[in-house]
């Protein structure tokens, strides 16, 4: 098995209540010639080791694949928790899949969304577990689709815009995004954020928008070509400490994700828009 990048193939994270099952998966890989990442296996070399810094290491940058043996006990545990933790700002960080959960309950992990697929250990023996393993570490890792960009691909994906409302007592200036599902299969989408071609305040590249129009409730399902819209109301006190300070040439995009790992960029949308709009309006 190839695997150059990474010095272990596999590595476990578990409650000590859990151990007699994750040390029967553990041999039967280690016998299979797997790297794997399991306390026992590394007794000598953790003896005297900073297991903060060292867990950070292997659980974020070690291995090809981390599995959480999530159970009721795992949640409570210090350690567990630190290295799920971890865990997750990998998985967030890479393209690739990473977190593989295998649960013995229902117990929920923050961090761990129910979407992401998992192996019920209530109905596969550890030597079942060890063969889908090794079964997996034969495939390349899933890598998601690629960003796709409305400019380059003229698949809209996510578009942008402003819209400034003048009616009798309404003023007010709002940034929308449409949300179109081209997978052909379902997806579920993540609320967006926006990213500026600059920063603003300090090292700032990016932003959050939280006032909604209208409610919708994310991570939202999306079938094959159905669209879903969120429009954010923007406060006027935002022109002068946030808008202004962007240059002329200035733009933002919406970027949206979805609950497996692939990321979208919007059209661009120039900041001077906001600040016209904003312009149109009385205060």
């Amino acid at each position: 098995m190839e695997n150059q990048e990474f010095k272990y193939d596999i590595a476990l994270s578990f409650a000590g209540e859990d151990r007699e099952y994750v040390n029967k998966v553990a041999n039967l890989l280690k016998e299979k010639d797997v790297k794997v990442f399991y306390d026992l296996f590394e007794e000598e070399d953790l003896w005297g080791k900073d297991l903060g810094v060292h867990f950070d290491f292997v659980y974020r940058k070690s291995a090809r694949y981390c599995i959480p043996f999530i159970s009721s006990s795992y949640k409570e545990k210090i350690w567990t928790s630190h290295e799920i933790k971890t865990a997750i700002s990998r998985a967030i960080e890479s393209n690739h899949e990473y977190i593989l959960p295998a649960r013995f309950d229902n117990t929920e992990i923050d961090g761990i969304r129910p979407t992401l697929g998992f192996i019920d250990l209530r109905k596969n023996t550890p030597e079942q577990l060890a063969n889908k393993i090794l079964k997996k570490l034969e495939k390349e890792p899933s890598i998601p689709v690629t960003e796709k960009e409305q400019e380059t691909d003229g698949n809209i994906f996510a578009s942008v815009y402003v819209i400034t409302y003048d009616q009798v007592n309404v003023h007010e200036v709002s940034i929308g995004v449409t949300m179109t599902n081209v997978m052909k299969e379902h997806r579920y989408f993540n609320e967006p954020s926006f990213l500026l071609s600059e920063a603003v305040i300090g090292n700032a590249d990016a932003f959050y928008l939280i006032d909604k129009i209208e409610p919708i409730k994310f991570p939202i399902k999306l079938e094959y070509g159905e669209v879903a819209k969120a429009s954010y109301r923007l406060k006027y006190e935002s022109k002068d400490g946030f808008w202004e300070k962007l240059s002329k040439d200035a733009f933002f995009q919406a970027e949206v994700t979805t609950t497996v790992g692939e990321r979208y960029k919007s059209n661009k949308v120039k900041a001077q828009m906001v600040l016209d709009s904003f312009g149109m309006i009385k205060k």
